[in-house]
């Protein structure tokens, strides 16, 4: 069973360090999945800022037309100023006059304003147009080096795969089934090192009797707290040592 757990402890090292490459990969992908959707975000931002862009203009002619017929109509009524015969008359159309030229005044307030709406809006959709082409620029560029990055991930991950392969082979396959449960179930490695009656990974005692059990390294034990296989971290060292004179 020493044995066993000397390969099983490989096969871990390998699955954590597949896991880890995995993680970056996703990482990568993560972060150029965020840069494309704020992306978009700022395209569909500028694209209803440009559709509010040509409201606003269409708003200002439709007050500029408004205000050559105001003052066209303005023209006329000074005219009829001069042909009115009675006071009274001249009282009424003096009185439209002033009307008019209040709503030309009012008129005049609201193309200037919508002027300046424009102008303000012209340079915010410029200023988005040119941070939307620096962002696809840099998009580009982080793919770049992502696709690179990937794809030496992808050929760690490749002779990993193998070596995995190959350490399964050598792995009873009772162990591999246990090994196997405990690592779908948790997010911690499945077989960690007991010292001092205590498993090094959840640091839960273990009964003595459990503990000499390992020592003798007869047969699978497992921790009662963290459902870990455990293996007797002396065995572990003088594993290493042999493999380093090896």
């Amino acid at each position: 069973m020493k044995e066993q757990l000397a390969l099983l402890r490989e096969l871990q090292n390998i699955d954590l360090e597949l896991d880890e490459l995995e993680e970056r990969k996703e990482e990568i992908q993560s972060r150029l999945d965020e840069n494309k959707s704020f992306l978009t975000k700022l395209e569909s931002d500028l694209e209803e800022q440009r559709d509010e862009l040509e409201e606003v203009k269409s708003l200002r002619r439709e007050k500029r037309r408004e205000l050559d017929e105001l003052e066209q109509e303005l023209e006329r009524r000074q005219e009829k100023l001069h042909e009115v015969e009675t006071a009274n008359e001249y009282d009424a159309v003096e009185k439209e006059i002033e009307v008019i030229s209040e709503d030309i005044e009012e008129t005049e307030e609201e193309v200037e304003h919508l002027g300046e709406v424009i102008e303000d809006t012209e340079n915010s959709v410029e200023d988005k147009e040119d941070k939307i082409l620096q962002l696809r620029e840099g998009i580009a560029k982080e793919e770049e080096e992502a696709e690179a990055k990937l794809a030496e991930l992808d050929e760690e991950m490749q002779q990993l795969n193998e070596r995995q392969e190959e350490a399964r082979e050598e792995v009873s396959e009772r162990v591999l089934r246990r090994y196997d449960f405990i690592r779908s179930r948790s997010d911690g490695p499945a077989i960690a090192p007991a010292k001092d009656e205590h498993c090094e990974q959840c640091f839960m005692a273990i009964p003595p009797q459990k503990y000499i059990e390992l020592q003798r390294g007869d047969d699978l034990v497992t921790c009662s707290s963290c459902q870990a296989i455990l293996y007797y971290y002396e065995d572990a060292e003088d594993y290493e040592e042999d493999e380093a004179e090896a």
